[in-house]
């Protein structure tokens, strides 16, 4: 029997369950359609097709990851301090799910909002070797390259970024 599904949020809700559940690769139009109590082309007048539905539910995803990670910063906290809490924070928010989930969604992730985050906090680190910086070795690339290899090591199921903090440690300041 049909029920009424009333918004695009709770389509994406059910979306999300079976994702957390079977994993995104396993979600598809009739059964989420099936879940949701509605026919499959009730579901076709949300999202057009099924990577407009994971696009949805990636966008809802990485807001939920992301939502509050600029709250972690403190004042005077250096950059490699404030990474390794970050990564501690990225790694419990995505423990209930499945470290596939940002290989599934890659292409998917909202890096620029992120990357501006770790531009503001390397700018307020006054304790980092401003020599290193060059024409080819800039701080956006640097960010940038910072955080895909968060990513990596939280798809990669690590628990902890010691060592990547430790190279960028070596890296960054002088000794």
């Amino acid at each position: 029997m049909n029920r009424r599904v009333t918004s695009t949020e709770e389509i994406l809700e059910v979306a999300l369950l079976i994702a957390k559940k079977e994993g995104v690769d396993k979600l598809s139009i009739r059964k989420l359609a099936s879940a949701c109590g509605i026919a499959v082309g009730s579901v076709y007048n949300y999202y057009p097709d099924k990577e407009a539905l994971v696009t949805a539910l990636a966008e809802n995803f990485w807001n939920h990851i992301f939502s509050d990670q600029d709250k972690l910063y403190r004042q005077g906290m250096g950059f490699t301090q404030f990474l390794e809490w970050y990564y501690s924070y990225l790694y419990t928010k995505m423990s209930p799910y499945d470290s596939s989930w940002i290989r599934e969604l890659d292409g998917k992730i909202p890096s620029e909002k992120t990357v501006e985050l770790f531009m503001q906090i390397l700018r307020q680190d006054k304790d980092i070797n401003q020599s290193i910086w060059n024409m080819e070795f800039q701080p956006e690339n640097f960010c940038k390259y910072v955080f895909t290899n968060v990513m990596a090591l939280l798809q990669s199921g690590e628990s902890n970024c010691r060592f990547f903090i430790y190279l960028l440690e070596n890296l960054l300041y002088e000794k």
